[in-house]
């Protein structure tokens, strides 16, 4: 089941308390942490951190036609996808897919994994990301559909 809470603000915007959303995702474990949405950013970027559970595989090769998005690895190991090929992602490590670009991530490793995901321009994904636990398999290509996720062939995921 879906599940939203408010977490601690960040202590150094004592002025604005600035609340950080937590979407789950799923009964696996995994959250997306909304870090900005598009009104912070006068539409500029969404910012968001995606804690992957030790169970979180990710979503299988797929481009956007509205936004471009970066990853930042903050900890552990993912693999990315670039449209061509696999390689490994690890603290530090930076992959960028721009709009149109086919891109696909994977955690094949038992442990958790921290993103940093930047979409620019900046586009509200909160609400597909929320729908994504609860939506049913008959729903699920409208629900891609409608917030521009649309999936190729899965490359020997």
């Amino acid at each position: 089941m879906t599940d939203t809470e408010s977490i601690a603000s960040f202590p150094q915007q004592s002025e604005r308390a600035q609340q950080t959303r937590t979407i789950r995702l799923g009964t696996g474990g995994s959250t997306i942490e909304v870090l900005a949405g598009p009104a912070e950013t006068s539409g500029m970027v969404s910012i968001y951190r995606w804690r992957m559970s030790p169970s979180s595989r990710g979503p299988a090769p797929h481009f956007h036609t509205t936004f471009s998005e970066t990853f930042i690895v903050e900890e552990g190991e993912v693999d990315y996808f670039d449209g061509q090929a696999w390689r490994t992602l690890r603290p530090g490590d930076t992959a960028h897919a721009a709009m149109g670009g086919v891109h696909a991530l994977r955690k094949e490793r038992a442990e958790p994994a921290t993103l940093l995901m930047a979409l620019s321009p900046g586009v509200p994904r909160e609400e597909y990301f929320a729908q994504l636990a609860t939506v049913s398999e008959r729903d699920l290509s409208r629900l891609h559909e409608a917030h521009d996720n649309h999936f190729v062939d899965d490359h020997e995921r």
